[in-house]
């Protein structure tokens, strides 16, 4: 982020007031700024440089600011103090106009500076009153601007002349080096544009400049009508126009490789310094002649408009203000507010506010007038935990299982020069669906690269040397033109694998293919749920495993019938299989013969999110089969009164069942204390023990025998009154079963983490091809899911036995597994 520095006279005289350090803190973070140190030019320069050279300089203090770096309006202290005012309602927010004239200055651009620096933007700021302090602005604004946005001047140049001493209209064009000659600025005499380049090759300043245009035959310059050098941009401009106090009109120049960028670094000079003009904040404008004979008006200063919701504001902030509320914060940010309705604004934003895109540039300016300290800290409404997204999960198993399979992974970067994926691969339209990167500084680093190829060959030719064969893959992303994406491009995720060796050796790339498939769980098909691959022009084309002869397009990239395409489910293409082409080969500076393979893997992805909708799909097919179900079993048995009295007997007994079991633990107790703690001999508790196991026997065997056999009996009662709704139940069932059984047939819904045993896999890989058992068929998951999902329901509805049954009552088709009562109550006997 930026950080400006003002001399506190300067900060007090343009507010109107003498702030202590504390109150100049709390104003700047109120607006969302940071008063980083307090300090002075002499401490500065102590502090870098040493005490020798700090002797003499200024005491004064010093504020630094430290700057969002998008608010351009900020930099120099006018806009800064304009700003805050308007913040806190002590100055109305000014309108920029731009004066109608009779006759507009002009600026022809000629052809020769069309591959150097092709763009030009001015305007004119009349009858201007400057005084030391708002020269001195003026200058460390372009110095600023220049170190910021303009990027050192390789975006932009500023330039800034005293109208008075030139005459238009003026000419912007390139000049070979030696007819350039004029007196640059602070300089005594002339000199040619090499000898500026030379003189200027140890200046401390300037020399970070020249590489700009040094390699260039021609340099850009600016010419008035009487010829005489105005600037040569980026490096200098002349001193016969050069700024003084008593300058009143100001001719400004923005030369640039960037027009957007030019437009807004004229808009911010002439809003802010516009209010030293006769008529404040009104700018003349200057006609630029383009070399295609167009004329365009600059400066522009637009106001634009931008419709927002104000629930969408409040949602994103976490407050609940109305409409007027925030339309009056927005206006204390420099933003116009109209309320439209309850619902929406429309806010203006001003020519100084071109840090403004967004909505979400909105909603912060909002923030910052609400102020971050009132908004009230709360939890999110939602916790969520952080999950790798299902691209780059599958993404890296998918790496590792390569990797395993002795193949080496390779990194390269996402640009590459145009040819590289263009004529190196014989494909001269590939550059339509590409990229560029403006102003490249390399060749190698042109546009965003449409195939992994280009750097998997760059990445053999670097590897010649070493031992074959070579067995290279990248799984990255690629970008492509997209005219229904946001941004006009989008991401596409691609593995790409080569082979090379002394032979082409096509049957590895294919037997790679055939490895990474097994490996996603896809089989080899004709149908819509496999993989295949579809041949080029003569090459054999598998259809339903029939071969047949078809002419489809070629891959240029690819041998002359030695290339096919990879088709994927449902007749996808995923990409193209083959041995590359020798010219190929030889463009990227090798000479041995390779095979590739590179295919899309998303689809796959989508695949796996169908799986999941599967399973989903399944279990709710489940849950509501389960409903059904017990439903049905409600209707015709859980409501009847026969089935609410065979209930009650059968806990009424299975509760009197359990007490004289206690009973007869009592006794085995008894027995128990008898033979640890009693004082009687062997004989006397021998005889004791005998009369108490024959007076237990005869007292509750036969009763538990008999009230079991009870307890059986109205257990069968039960189960065979329930047997009517089996049918019923059944019949439900079945016709559900083969309705969805017909939709899910032949599809894997989902990945079972074991292998089943021999005698499931019949049912849990029904209907599956291929021979990976841990694919899960319909059949298997819903009956696994219902058996679970209704035995739940049953107990959350009060439908199933009772523990208490359940441990008395030995098993039935109906009942839940259990032990008898001769296992329960074995060891009394």
């Amino acid at each position: 982020m930026p950080t400006i520095g003002i001399r506190k006279a300067v900060i007090d005289k343009n507010f109107g007031k003498t702030f202590t350090e504390k109150e100049f803190d709390e104003l700047c973070f109120d607006y969302g700024l940071e008063l980083d140190e307090v300090t002075s030019e002499k401490c500065a320069v102590r502090k870098e440089k040493g005490e020798k050279m700090a002797e003499g300089l200024s005491e004064e203090e010093v504020y630094k600011i430290e700057l969002p770096a998008n608010r351009y309006d900020l930099l120099a202290i006018e806009g800064f103090a304009r700003a805050l005012k308007i913040f806190h309602s002590q100055l109305e927010q000014p309108r920029y106009t731009v004066k109608e004239v009779e006759r507009k200055e002009r600026i022809n651009v000629l052809e020769t500076v069309h591959n150097i620096r092709p763009f030009i933007v001015a305007a004119i700021l009349r009858d201007v009153t400057l005084d030391s302090d708002a020269y001195a602005s003026l200058i460390d604004l372009q110095d600023k601007l220049h170190q910021n946005i303009c990027r050192k001047r390789t975006l932009v140049a500023i330039g800034t002349h005293d109208y008075d001493t030139i005459k238009g209209p003026f000419t912007y064009g390139a000049e070979k080096p030696e007819s350039i000659y004029f007196k640059p600025l602070n300089q005594t005499r002339e000199y040619t544009a090499t000898e500026l380049m030379n003189l200027y090759s140890d200046d401390s300043h300037l020399k970070a400049y020249l590489p700009i245009i040094s390699d260039k035959e021609r340099y850009p310059v600016v010419r008035d009508s009487n010829n005489v050098v105005c600037s040569m941009p980026p490096i200098i401009n002349g001193e016969h126009s050069k700024i003084h106090l008593e300058t009143k009109n100001i001719f400004i120049e923005c030369t640039a490789v960037d027009l957007q960028k030019a437009i807004i670094v004229l808009d911010t000079v002439v809003a802010i310094f516009s209010q030293y003009c006769k008529q404040p904040f009104t700018v003349e404008p200057v006609e630029v002649k383009q070399i295609d004979g167009s004329v365009i008006v600059y400066p522009e200063l637009k106001y634009r408009q931008h419709k927002v919701s104000v629930k969408n504001i409040n949602t994103k902030i976490g407050l609940n203000l109305t409409g007027e509320e925030m339309a009056h914060l927005l206006s204390r940010m420099s933003l116009s507010t109209e309320v439209l309705d309850d619902s929406s604004l429309l806010v203006t934003i001003p020519p100084t506010r071109h840090d403004v895109l967004h909505e979400c540039d909105i909603a912060e300016d909002v923030a910052i007038a609400y102020g971050y300290n009132n908004i009230q800290q709360r939890f999110p409404d939602v916790q969520t935990v952080a999950e790798t997204f299902l691209l780059n999960k599958f993404s890296d198993l998918l790496r590792e299982e390569i990797a395993n399979a002795g193949w080496t992974e390779i990194l390269n970067f996402a640009l590459c020069s145009a040819a590289d994926i263009s004529t190196k691969l014989l494909k001269d339209n590939a550059l339509k669906e590409a990229v560029k990167i403006a102003n490249p500084k390399s060749s190698d680093f042109q546009v965003v690269r449409t195939s992994l190829l280009p750097g998997l060959l760059r990445t053999l030719a670097s590897n010649r040397d070493m031992p074959l064969p070579l067995k290279l893959f990248e799984l990255q992303d690629v970008v492509l033109k997209d005219s229904s994406a946001e941004v006009g491009a989008r991401n596409e995720r691609r593995l790409a694998a080569v082979h090379c060796s002394t032979t082409a050796g096509f049957e590895i790339i294919h037997g790679f293919l055939d490895y990474v498939m097994q490996m996603i769980g896809l089989k080899w098909s004709a149908k819509n749920d496999g993989y295949h691959i579809e041949g080029y022009n003569d090459c054999f084309v598998v259809i339903d495993y029939v071969f047949t002869n078809e002419t489809l397009i070629t891959d240029p990239t690819f041998f002359f019938g030695r290339c096919a395409r990879v088709i994927g489910p449902k007749g996808v293409n995923l990409g193209t299989i083959g041995v590359v082409h020798p010219d190929v080969i030889s463009a990227f500076g090798f000479a041995l013969p390779v095979s590739a393979l590179e295919i899309t893997i998303e689809p796959f992805v989508a695949l796996i999110r169908a799986m999941y909708a599967d399973s989903l799909l399944i279990i709710f097919i489940a849950i509501c089969t389960a409903i059904l179900g017990e439903l049905l079993t409600y209707v015709l048995v859980y409501r009847s009164d026969q089935y609410k009295r065979l209930k009650c007997e059968m806990e009424r007994k299975t509760k009197k069942l359990e007490r004289k079991g206690l009973n007869k633990m009592t006794t085995a107790k008894k027995i128990f204390f008898l033979n640890n703690d009693s004082k009687l001999n062997r004989s006397q508790l021998h005889m004791l023990q005998k009369e108490m196991t024959t007076e237990g026997d005869r007292t509750g065997k036969k009763k538990i025998e008999r009230e079991e056999e009870r307890l059986k009996a109205t257990n069968r009662d039960m189960s065979m009154f329930k047997m009517k709704s089996m049918f019923a139940i059944g019949f439900a069932f079945t016709a559900l079963l083969s309705t969805f059984s017909s939709i899910f047939d032949g599809r894997t819904v989902a990945k079972l983490p074991f292998t089943p045993i021999s005698f499931i896999q019949g049912l849990s890989h029904r209907n599956l091809i291929g021979d990976d058992y841990t694919d899960c068929s319909f059949i298997f998951l819903y009956i696994l899911c219902t058996m679970t999902i209704r035995q739940n329901l049953q107990k959350m509805l009060g439908f199933a036995p009772s523990r208490a049954m359940n441990r008395q009552v030995p098993p039935s088709f109906f009942g839940t597994p259990s032990s008898s009562l001769q296992n329960n109550f074995s060891y009394l006997r």
